[in-house]
């Protein structure tokens, strides 16, 4: 596992992607949680799931104009079931959460309004990121 402390960590990732994360506040929460090692399974896939959703919405995103793509109607069925697993895993984290920051998790990504569903993409881009910087750490980048 990583010795980097959460803050290090998201100032890592901004860093590789050259981008200044908007859910700063939601990606120090979960690197709080998940780096921890009885957390560290989950921190994984959840990562793992967010890079994959990502490259889902991208296809569904650039598929429409490619007439090759036929199976859109996979794609989104499979988006659906890994939002909905990233969401389990996300409830699974909150139970090892204090009050405030589950409160304030639930209320900006789990309601489902529009709102919260592009606050949890953005979440998820983070997530991506973090996968991203990791892989790059593993394999001595």
């Amino acid at each position: 596992m990583i010795k980097l402390s959460p803050k290090e960590l998201l100032e890592a990732i901004e860093n590789k992607s050259g981008k200044i994360f908007t859910e700063r506040e939601g990606l120090l929460i979960i690197f709080n949680v998940g780096l921890s090692d009885k957390n560290n399974s989950l921190f994984e896939e959840l990562i793992f799931t967010s890079k994959y959703i990502l490259g889902l919405k991208r296809v569904l995103e650039k598929g429409a104009g490619i007439p090759d793509v036929n199976n859109l109607d996979e794609v989104k069925k499979d988006l659906a079931k890994n939002l909905t697993e990233v969401v389990d895993i996300l409830k699974e984290l909150l139970l090892k959460m204090d009050e405030n920051k589950k409160t304030f998790f639930e209320s900006n990504y789990l309601v489902m309004t529009q709102n919260s569903l592009a606050k949890l993409y953005s979440l998820l881009d983070g997530l991506e990121w973090t996968k991203m910087y990791l892989n790059d750490l593993k394999r001595g980048n």
